[in-house]
């Protein structure tokens, strides 16, 4: 087994049922999105919310990947929720980012179960480096991800992935243990989606807590924490009534814009949504 010293993470989420998909091209990159949620059959307009598992998936593919390659990289991603999508922060305990900065997924439970949201998968990127001669080709480093009630106006989603780095890189989620080799948190801020966004996603609503509508979930300096390029992103949020919805629109439908920031710069926005009845 060949372990590199580099480091990576990805965030990545399950989706589940018929989910509608949209991506564009660019020279550098591009990336893809999926939405769902679930339950489909949700309260009809007027009545109010129903509780439920909001999921979301990007794979992200790139002509020269790198960090230090302009393009080469995902620095920003700030999804853009359908205002018909609502967050009560207070649902669940908050959890402060230096519980679980640098722990293991069984550290992080300890510290912080109660404030658990949501989980899913990561995968990143390991490229070959021209100033190692004799390295081994580049690879994929999977790993876990856990999503926290975070703690902080610019942390309140925190999106904790505990990666296996190395070559082949294997690690099992389906338990709260102590495999993998290093551990990433990306502060994700829950504020208002801007009023250009269009009315499915600014009302005008109110994103402030502790119920939240017309809310963005905006991921900074990706590339600066990851280190390694950023590939594929799988998340469910589901904890009792901290995520809801409604279907008030017509067509019946949630949607989702998503503004992906690379690092040279460009940007892309993708578009995704999901029927309900």
């Amino acid at each position: 087994m060949r372990i590199k010293k580099r480091s990576a993470v990805l965030l990545g989420l399950a989706t589940a049922g018929a989910l509608a998909t949209a991506g564009i091209a660019w020279a550098a990159g591009y990336t893809t999105v999926t939405m769902d949620f679930s339950p489909s059959a949700l309260a009809p307009p007027g009545t109010g919310y129903t509780s439920g598992k909001l999921s979301l998936h990007t794979h992200t593919s790139y002509t020269n990947p790198g960090n230090s390659i302009p393009g080469g990289a995902l620095s920003r991603a700030q999804v853009y929720w359908d205002d018909d999508i609502r967050f009560n922060t207070d649902a669940v305990p908050k959890c402060p980012l230096s519980s679980i900065s640098g722990k293991n997924m069984q550290q992080a439970m300890a510290a912080c179960g109660t404030s658990l949201v949501g989980s899913g998968t990561v995968k990143a990127m390991v490229t070959d480096d021209p100033n190692s001669p004799g390295e081994a080709p580049g690879y994929f480093v999977n790993g876990c991800l856990r999503v926290f009630n975070g703690q902080g106006p610019a942390s309140e989603l925190l999106l904790y992935a505990r990666t296996q780095v190395s070559d082949p890189s294997t690690i099992s989620c389906s338990t709260n243990g102590t495999q993998g080799n290093f551990t990433r948190v990306f502060p994700g801020d829950l504020t208002a989606n801007p009023g250009t966004a269009g009315a499915d996603f600014a009302d005008p609503d109110n994103c402030t807590a502790p119920i939240r509508l017309g809310c963005q979930l905006d991921v900074p300096n990706i590339d600066g924490i990851a280190l390694i390029p950023l590939t594929e992103v799988n998340m469910n949020i589901q904890k009792g009534s901290f995520v809801a919805a409604r279907c008030d629109d017509t067509p019946l439908q949630l949607n989702l814009k998503a503004i992906f920031t690379y690092n040279n710069s460009s940007t892309q926005t993708v578009n995704a949504s999901k029927a309900c009845t």
